[in-house]
């Protein structure tokens, strides 16, 4: 009966040792810096997807659309436009302010992007709006989608268009 109790302390006495082990030469692998480079360095919880998907020149400015995906569980996909190209963080995260932000609208089933509009607003400035389609033909990949001058667009009711007022575009010229 004692050689059984001594048998199973030495058991869990050799498991003990075997994991302390393991995490002795975790720890010594972690301050050596085995780990450089991996998940310990990157300090954001999601990093996001961002692509520079096209440019409008516009007078003397460049306008910058850019896609962003991000999301842990639940992925929400916009555009941005910047004024300037922007650069990255390992997080997706930029330095520069957009002027703007849309999110692409995922709730219908066979809506596709058509294009992006840049509308300049007396009283809001510069905005996006997003053109859907339901033609394949007409539709692209959010990341091949074209940023174009929508002042002399008609909105579509359908593209729930932004919540300024159609009237209030400044003229291309001005």
């Amino acid at each position: 009966m004692i050689s059984g109790i001594y048998r199973a302390i030495r058991w869990v006495l050799t498991i003990v040792a075997i994991l302390l082990g393991a995490y002795g030469l975790f720890v010594a692998a972690f301050l050596l810096g085995a780990f450089k480079g991996t998940f310990f360095d990157n300090p954001c919880l999601v990093a996001a997807h961002v692509e520079v998907v096209d440019e409008l020149h516009e007078d003397n400015q460049i306008l910058y659309l850019v896609y962003r995906v991000t999301g842990f569980h639940e992925k929400v996909a916009f555009y941005q436009l910047y004024a300037t190209l922007p650069s990255f963080d390992a997080c997706g995260d930029s330095k520069d302010e957009p002027l703007d932000m849309y999110e692409i609208d995922r709730d219908e089933e066979g809506k596709m992007v058509k294009d992006v509009l840049v509308r300049n607003t007396k009283k809001h400035g510069t905005r996006l709006e997003i053109r859907y389609t339901r033609q394949a033909d007409e539709g692209v990949l959010p990341t091949q989608a074209k940023l174009i001058r929508g002042d002399s667009v008609e909105p579509n009711p359908e593209d729930k268009p932004r919540l300024w007022d159609t009237m209030d575009t400044e003229d291309a010229g001005s």
